[in-house]
């Protein structure tokens, strides 16, 4: 059944369509369905070759909260809970992309479900906004190596979106430019002009990784350290880019540092609407990859990555 015309901002996307509802169904055998209504766009700039997106923010009106997928299946007696967990595989690993609604896969985590962190989610609009507060965390620092990625005097603390839709990791500007001379020390013909997006070297990133440091993110109580193999990309031929890069958004939102597949295909991700919470956990899958502590309390047995 078709309804009113609706605008929408995705990103940088806009996004404009009819409310649809129909019938969608997360089991095989069509007996775990409910009723759902969907924008069906008729007009996208800005979403590239993507056919849709299954937004899992909340309204922020409390009457149009069905909207949102999880809660139209809790409220319709479909999960227990409303909450969704993800496993993402990324280019190189043996193992398939997932989302498991009401529930999670305990083997798909290093140390099982004890081995997860939650987080409490924080606001990042302006109260004016209404917006709630899924899904941004609390940031204090990013490292690069043992230095921080900030000017002398310069802000450490910032809002950290986890963003499931971002394939790379973006940054505020001051930090992007820090990160980016500490780079250029280490590997001096980085270019981060040519391409409007990312620096890069022609180089292979098997070769530029070596000289590199690691990237450690503290957020939400937690470090997540990766190595520099995990923000480097092989591009075509012997193009390596980087894959943190500098927010492009405007305004007060030009502080964000959005967290996007970069680190997340590392980590096993449950997303909790009703406690509105975060919890990470090492993914089976890049166990050895990437590290994850309490801040300020890296194992001293904790391997060099």
């Amino acid at each position: 059944m078709g309804g009113d015309d609706e605008k929408l901002d995705y990103g940088s996307a806009k996004l404009m369509g009819k409310l649809y509802t129909d019938k969608t169904c997360v089991d095989a055998n069509k007996t775990a369905c409910t009723n759902f209504e969907f924008l069906a766009l008729y007009q996208a700039i800005g979403l590239d070759d993507t056919d849709g997106v299954l937004g899992l923010a909340v309204h922020p009106d409390i009457k149009r909260r069905n909207l949102n997928y999880v809660w139209n299946l809790k409220n319709n007696g479909v999960i227990d809970r409303a909450i969704v967990s993800f496993s993402i595989a990324g280019p190189n690993m043996n193992d398939q992309s997932y989302a498991i609604f009401g529930g999670l896969q305990p083997d798909q985590i290093v140390g099982g479900t004890e081995a997860l962190k939650k987080m409490s989610t924080t606001a990042y609009r302006p109260y004016w906004t209404q917006s709630v507060k899924q899904w941004a965390l609390e940031g204090k620092s990013i490292m690069y190596g043992d230095e921080l990625a900030q000017k002398p005097g310069g802000e450490a603390a910032y809002t950290a979106v986890i963003d499931t839709g971002s394939s790379n990791i973006a940054i505020s500007d001051d930090m992007f430019k820090t990160l980016v001379e500490k780079w250029q020390k280490d590997v001096p013909k980085v270019d981060c002009v040519t391409d409007d997006n990312f620096c890069q070297v022609m180089t292979p990133c098997t070769e530029v990784a070596p000289k590199l440091k690691p990237i450690a993110f503290a957020i939400g109580g937690q470090t997540f350290e990766m190595a520099p193999e995990l923000y480097l990309h092989q591009a075509e031929g012997k193009r390596c880019q980087f894959a943190i890069h500098s927010n492009q958004l405007k305004g007060s939102t030009g502080n964000l540092v959005l967290i996007g597949d970069t680190l997340l295909r590392h980590l096993y991700q449950v997303y909790d609407f009703e406690n509105e919470t975060i919890s990470f956990g090492i993914n089976k899958h890049s166990e050895g990859r990437i590290l994850m502590f309490e801040d300020g309390k890296r194992p001293e047995d904790a391997p060099k990555i």
